[in-house]
């Protein structure tokens, strides 16, 4: 149990790490089949997992460990699943556990979870919800885009729906919105005010957004 809580912790270490996300994790599930070679079970984890995910390994040889994440076919690292596969009496025992990243993804660990291990089992499963595109242009509902230093025009910062941010020089940071008010974490911590048309931030920068 604590090799597979191990790999359990790798995988979630493995997501993106964005600012201001809520990490989502559901464990529990477990599928019992006491007549079927435990081979099987190892099978069953790879079609399950690459169903939803992406990047199916097992973490060691023979370790019945499965990992994988993604979305599929996203390159965004938001969600992490893992299934375990040991013998029991004749056949073999299964656990699912999964995590993932909120925002962006749209699903939660659960609805994750339940839709590998029906998979896994035969069950019925349902499709997960696709993301919803956030807004574009100047919004005041969130920092995404490109902003402009307007004491010098070739300081320039992108800002990425996980919170994060860089320049032109690839200095990182992150950021934050509540209400009209914004932390930036970009040479220490600035709190600027957002304006009504969502295109200026005004405080000790002065940035305008791109739109």
């Amino acid at each position: 149990m604590k090799r597979f809580l191990a790999a359990f912790a790798v995988a979630v270490l493995a997501l993106s790490g964005a600012a201001h996300a809520e990490l989502q994790m559901t464990s529990g599930i477990r599928y019992v089949e006491p007549n079927e070679p435990l081979a099987t079970c190892n099978t069953k984890a790879q079609e399950a997992l690459s169903t939803y995910l992406s990047n199916v390994a097992e973490t060691a040889a023979n370790s019945g460990v499965w990992t994988a994440n993604g979305p599929q076919g996203t390159t965004a690292n938001t969600a992490t699943a893992v299934v375990r596969c040991v013998p029991y009496q004749k056949g073999y025992s299964a656990m699912f556990v999964c995590a993932i990243q909120a925002p962006p993804n749209p699903y939660t660990a659960e609805i994750l979870c339940l839709d590998v291990a029906h998979k896994f089992s035969g069950q019925q499963v349902y499709p997960l919800p696709t993301p919803t595109p956030p807004p574009s242009g100047c919004t005041t509902t969130n920092l995404l885009g490109t902003w402009t230093n307007d004491n010098d025009s070739t300081k320039v910062i992108t800002m990425t729906a996980d919170g994060g941010l860089t320049d032109q020089d690839g200095v990182s940071g992150n950021w934050a919105l509540n209400g009209d008010k914004a932390s930036i974490a970009y040479y220490g911590l600035h709190t600027l005010t957002l304006s009504k048309d969502g295109k200026h931030l005004s405080g000790d920068l002065h940035l305008t957004r791109k739109c």
